[in-house]
């Protein structure tokens, strides 16, 4: 028997999801139905869902970013202020529900003592990017272990925020009006573009040793540089001890 083409040639984008699942069912258990057509016919209307999400992504996107606001740098260090990952979340949560965005993050551990971070970013009509953050432990100061990790988890779920949605912090200013005078105000931490790239390849290196870790930040921009000393040094001194342990006999000589 010759199987029918009575199948559809196109699927109206405005067919209800429940609907179209119910057809292709009948139309899968038609023997008369041309299998190869069906197939390419389900393929070719989940690109236009596809397609169609994300379009709807990148619109809502556009808006949300332009009611970001900036995040205040709520934490102080020795070599600046940055913003916490609560103060963050805090921050941009409402902004994200309102365009219908929601961010999580995923944690994995491709090594010991090396930890992945993933953030992901999904609107909910269904299309979603994501960026991955990996890192050693944070041994800086005096944590144990479990501390090391956690401190890296944190920081990287920071960082891929941060990536995701291009987060703006600024340091409160309140124009010296509390004292009555002037006040020294901290550095406001402006990231560069493309920061965060740089510094995940930057801690891959330090698994090569001091040599190759020196080698690369003397290669490196010197914005970067910058603004890794100034807003976040204990991580480059995290990396610079741990490329020295990692070292071979012949860097030792």
């Amino acid at each position: 028997m010759t199987k029918t083409s009575l199948v559809p040639s196109a699927v109206p984008e405005t067919v209800p999801a429940d609907n179209l699942v119910l057809m292709f069912e009948r139309l899968a258990t038609n023997p008369d139905v041309d299998v190869a057509k069906l197939e390419r016919l389900i393929a070719m209307r989940e690109r236009i869902v596809a397609q169609a999400a994300k379009t709807s992504f990148d619109t809502a996107f556009s808006a949300m970013q332009g009611d970001l606001p900036t995040v205040v740098e709520d934490r102080r260090t020795n070599y600046g202020r940055f913003a916490t990952l609560e103060q963050i979340i805090s921050t941009i949560r409402p902004v994200l529900t309102r365009h219908g965005f929601s961010l999580s993050h995923r944690t994995e551990w491709p090594q010991p003592n090396v930890v992945k971070v993933i953030g992901i970013l999904a609107h909910q009509d269904g299309h979603q990017i994501d960026t991955e953050f990996l890192s050693v432990a944070d041994t800086s100061g005096s944590k144990n272990a479990i501390q090391s990790l956690g401190s890296a988890i944190t920081y990287g779920r920071r960082y891929t925020t941060n990536s995701l949605l291009g987060i703006v912090t600024s340091d409160e200013d309140d124009d010296g009006a509390a004292a009555g005078r002037p006040v020294q105000q901290s550095p406001v931490q402006t990231t560069p573009e493309g920061f965060y790239d740089w510094l995940a390849e930057l801690q891959l290196v330090a698994d090569e040793g001091t040599e190759a870790l020196h080698r690369a930040w003397r290669e490196s921009s010197n914005d970067y540089r910058r603004h890794l000393v100034t807003f976040d040094n204990s991580r480059w001194e995290a990396m610079k001890a741990h490329a020295k342990a990692r070292q071979t006999p012949r860097e030792h000589e």
